[in-house]
């Protein structure tokens, strides 16, 4: 059985002192179903503009989302 204190003095050991943010499962949810939309109607006229109305977010933060899926790899 694991020890969630183990898990705690590792991560206390490793980022003391840091600050870090943990986005909320609300949110990860939230841009995982952006990403997927965006994934599924890529090139569609006004896609993000869309994007942004539907989930009340700036077209900015839309591209911030989708960013990892826009940019092509070198490889």
């Amino acid at each position: 059985m694991r020890n969630p204190d183990n898990d705690i003095n590792a991560t206390v050991k490793e980022y003391g002192g840091s600050s870090f943010y943990i986005p909320s499962h609300k949110t990860t949810f939230r841009n995982n179903e952006i990403i997927e939309k965006y994934k599924q109607d890529a090139g569609k006229v006004g896609l993000v503009k869309g994007l942004a109305r539907e989930y009340d977010l700036t077209e900015r933060q839309i591209y911030d989302i989708t960013k990892e899926c826009r940019t092509p790899g070198l490889f």
